[in-house]
């Protein structure tokens, strides 16, 4: 007899599937992340909806940065755009994942495209463009992250700024170089018994980020480090 092998699923469609049940059950429920088939981690669905008290210092200096039209890149569950909107700015939410796409049209006078970064096509320029919770690792290698900077720079308006935290794995009690091929890892999530699709993010250090800048002449400086956790500001 033929094993059926168990079906893959997108990682955010596992994670969307966690939130998406804690917000109709008001229960709490736990998402597994294992980064290079070794390190497990563990992520109340919670977390993904945090309010901005909960948020860390440098998620909350990042929102008070911003200012004219938002692009929320990677904007999940919403976290982020919905503090952003009850403080009366004007938000459109970027998000790939289709259960994440209907939690954030949940959120009142959100505005939300449901498309990949790479694939986004507009004529519209922003004048803050917010990449939270490293969301440069959409890059997912070292290779792709000039095209997603010149992505980046074609949405920025005249005198916009793009805010991005930057986690380098190598400062962090996580990182093991036996066990990791810094600065892509490779990741797998787990929920209620099925599993994703293996995915590569991206931990570019500063150095790269800084490459970048300079090679599109953006005007970029350092406005938050603790630990591997960084936050800089680019601007046009």
């Amino acid at each position: 007899m033929e094993t059926k092998l168990p079906k893959l699923l997108p990682p955010n469609s596992l994670i969307s599937n966690a939130v998406s049940d804690f917000l109709n059950s008001k229960e709490e429920k736990f998402i597994k992340i294992w980064h290079n088939q070794l390190k497990e981690k563990s992520y109340s669905a919670s977390y993904f909806l945090r309010t901005y008290d909960k948020m860390p210092d440098y998620e909350q200096l990042a929102l008070s940065l911003c200012n004219g039209s938002i692009l929320d890149i990677g904007a999940g569950a919403g976290a982020h755009t919905s503090y952003l909107i009850s403080k009366k700015h004007d938000v459109t939410s970027l998000e790939s994942d289709t259960g994440f796409a209907e939690i954030l049209r949940q959120v009142k006078n959100s505005k939300v495209i449901q498309e990949d970064f790479f694939n986004y096509s507009t004529e519209e320029k922003f004048q803050t463009i917010l990449l939270l919770m490293n969301g440069l690792g959409i890059a997912q290698s070292a290779a792709r992250l000039p095209i997603m900077f010149d992505k980046l720079k074609s949405l920025l308006a005249d005198n916009g700024s793009i805010i991005v935290e930057i986690t380098d794995y190598k400062y962090s009690p996580e990182y093991d170089p036996s066990t990791m091929s810094d600065p892509e890892v490779t990741y797998r999530v787990m929920y209620k018994g099925s599993f994703s699709e293996e995915f590569l993010w991206l931990y570019p250090n500063l150095e790269m980020v800084s490459a970048e800048c300079k090679r599109l002449n953006l005007k970029h400086q350092l406005i938050y480090e603790e630990d591997e956790t960084l936050l800089l500001k680019s601007i046009q």
